[in-house]
């Protein structure tokens, strides 16, 4: 098993291959028992915050209220402590790593709340199976 560097308040996060690390770091083990959803925010230089938020036992789907809720997190966090930046999300789930119609609606749904509130999700990953994996807006 890789052992992954854990990362600190003010790293750099400046590549797709560091935020694929940054997942990592935050999924913990890929092999989760229930269904979570990690938040963390970067400044404006692409520096890590230092402040994660993890939301246990998410539905299957997304539910429209709670992504309203969401995205007005995602937006106060970055009003209030990184004007410019962005976040990163890792939906942690049960099962294989095969991405499914859920993962992808994960994907879309909190695309739009996050552009609805004028967020940039620096990438969406999902943790299961072993597997961490990043997923576009195009797999939405």
């Amino acid at each position: 098993m890789d052992t992954i560097t854990p990362f600190r308040p003010g790293d750099e996060v400046a590549d797709d291959a560091e935020l694929l690390e940054l997942a990592h770091f935050l999924a913990g083990g890929v092999h989760p028992r229930r269904r979570t959803l990690t938040v963390t925010w970067l400044d404006a230089d692409d520096r890590l915050l230092g402040l994660a938020l993890p939301i246990d036992d998410v539905p299957r789907r997304p539910d429209p209220a709670a992504l309203v809720g969401l995205g007005t997190v995602l937006r106060g966090v970055v009003d209030d402590e990184a004007p410019g930046g962005s976040a990163v999300v890792v939906l942690e789930r049960p099962g294989d790593a095969t991405l499914t119609a859920d993962d992808r609606a994960w994907n879309r749904d909190l695309r739009e709340q996050a552009d609805a509130q004028g967020v940039r999700l620096r990438g969406f990953f999902v943790a299961a199976g072993g597997q961490v994996r990043p997923l576009a807006l195009d797999d939405a």
